[in-house]
């Protein structure tokens, strides 16, 4: 709507403009005849300061506009040759010709800094200020398209691994790929680093197209660099909203597609997702607790609790689980199901795991300095096991603490394997050649190859809780469970039962010999006070 009104008065403007210009057109002609120099002066910087302003409100139509003015005075000038008296129209001959070489060297500096200013000097696609452009011009026509938010999923981590040139060789290909894909069914524009926006104008080509985007995208990359050849895979996820019916300015199409792409990106399963009003309400709550999460650690608002592993046998304690709580600055809890998603959407995931790191190494281990049989496991997102310099940065960690890399106990889950393959496989290789001991989480709900992770350093497997919620009552459950604790100690793993929560799902596990388990059958987590005196009393 700003848009359009503001097209409105620029072309008002030029209008006006144009009645100026033409009024000193006719008026011009007389003034010559009569003689009266100093006003022809007058009117012709009057005709060139029109045409100047008119250039610089449209470089493209007001130029145009300006220019024919200016070929109509040189004509008109032409014209009175002989007709004037001592041949006055000699001057304005001439500066009327400096003045149209003027424009034509003003109009054309425009073009080229309109040029670099609509964009993206990597990949020669239109940039953000071209992308606005492209749709005001559009819904200042009322001609409906489709705007297609897309994003790279894992780019930050090739960049980060690889360095920027592969990066930006990277970007390039990708720029080509949609540019093959799209052709002249739309428009591609790259807003962000590893962000495009693409317009398609044809309701029954919009998601076939996309869909064609996104494989091309995840199609392998193989670039050369000194010599060497790299190659990888990327993801891409799609947010696709519509003008007019689901919003009629350019700001809250992008914003709406963003928020389709997110809740696809979300959804891992399904790579490209329609805007739906209720997707807003999503949208702002993630803002927010995305919000809490930065002000979580300026305002002191992350705490840490610890979820006690015993033994089977005799009930010992193996150790702790870490587990990161937050309050909002109002003092209500935001649940980990909730934030810890959102972080890991974007890179406050790496701050996270940071935070929670150092604070265990930091909490224990004067605790553990007599107690070396002691455990303490800390979640880590695929995200950030999947960095490559996560192996160094887990040693400075254990050196700058002081803590025995045998009492850290790293858990992963299936889904790190999925993408980045080999540098996590080197982490965590790295990470078992120091001491530090490796579990895999939710064990038995992903979909991750079982002779690859039976190639994986794993000490531990942890059988998800919702595995063990129905064992008391369904014998397949009872089955599943027990082929699951079976698998593990195949592998050479120990194996622990999450979310235990009543004497017979404990009696059912010890029967299928299950090494250790966790819930709240034995205790519900526990402040670091309470934790650290149970460590204290098995010393």
């Amino acid at each position: 709507m700003k848009s359009t009104k503001s097209r409105i008065i620029k072309w008002l403007v030029i209008f006006l403009l144009c009645v100026i210009n033409i009024s000193c057109f006719f008026i011009n002609p007389i003034f010559r005849i009569l003689n009266v120099t100093y006003l022809n002066g007058v009117l012709m910087a009057i005709h060139f300061s029109t045409c100047l302003i008119m250039l610089q409100l449209d470089y493209k139509y007001g130029s145009k506009i300006a220019f024919t003015l200016m070929v109509a005075y040189l004509i008109q000038i032409i014209f009175t040759f002989g007709k004037v008296r001592g041949n006055s129209a000699i001057p304005g001959f001439f500066n009327t010709i400096l003045y149209i070489i003027t424009l034509y060297i003003l109009a054309r500096k425009f073009i080229i800094l309109e040029k670099f200013a609509v964009t993206d000097s990597l990949t020669g696609l239109k940039n953000r200020r071209g992308l606005f452009n492209e749709m005001d011009s559009l819904i200042f026509k009322k001609k409906p398209f489709y705007t297609v938010y897309i994003e790279l999923g894992n780019f930050k981590q090739i960049n980060d691994t690889y360095g920027h040139y592969y990066g930006d060789q990277v970007l390039k290909l990708v720029t080509q790929r949609i540019i093959d894909v799209l052709g002249t069914d739309g428009i591609a524009t790259r807003i962000n680093g590893a962000e495009f926006v693409v317009i398609i104008f044809d309701d029954e080509k919009v998601h076939d197209l996309t869909r064609k985007i996104l494989d091309a995208i995840r199609e392998k990359n193989s670039i050369i660099h000194n010599g060497i050849e790299i190659t990888g895979y990327l993801t891409a996820y799609a947010g696709i909203s519509h003008y007019p019916f689901d919003a009629k300015d350019s700001d809250t199409l992008i914003k709406f597609a963003d928020i389709a792409m997110y809740a696809a990106r979300k959804n891992n399963s399904n790579q490209i997702t329609d805007f739906t009003k209720d997707m807003e309400d999503t949208f702002l709550r993630s803002i927010e607790v995305e919000k809490n999460i930065k002000e979580g650690f300026s305002n002191n608002n992350f705490y840490m609790v610890y979820q006690p592993q015993y033994k089977m046998e005799g009930k010992r304690l193996r150790g702790f689980e870490a587990l990161l709580r937050l309050k909002n600055n109002g003092g209500e809890t935001i649940s980990p199901a909730e934030f810890i998603p959102i972080a890991e959407a974007s890179d406050l995931i790496f701050q996270i795991d940071d935070f929670v790191l150092n604070i265990v190494m930091q909490e224990f281990s004067p605790l553990l300095k007599k107690s070396k049989d002691i455990v303490i496991s800390v979640n880590v997102s695929a995200k950030n096991i999947a960095s490559f310099d996560f192996a160094e940065r887990i040693e400075r960690m254990l050196k700058k603490n002081d803590f025995n890399p045998h009492n850290l106990e790293i858990e992963i889950t299936e889904y790190c394997l999925v993408n980045s393959v080999e540098t996590t496989v080197q982490n965590i290789n790295r990470l078992k050649d120091l001491g530090v001991q490796i579990a895999l989480d939710d064990f038995g709900t992903g979909y991750t190859s079982l002779s690859y992770i039976a190639k994986l350093p794993v000490n531990l497997l942890k059988i998800d809780k919702t595995l063990v919620d129905d064992i008391t009552s369904s014998q397949k459950s009872q089955d599943f469970v027990n082929a699951v604790i079976s698998m593990g100690h195949i592998m050479g793993c120990d194996v622990i039962s999450e979310g235990v929560e009543n004497q017979p799902q404990l009696d059912i596990l010890k029967t299928q010999g299950c090494d250790f388990v966790q819930g709240f059958v034995w205790s519900k987590p526990l402040d670091y006070d309470v934790a650290k005196d149970m460590i204290q009393k098995v010393s």
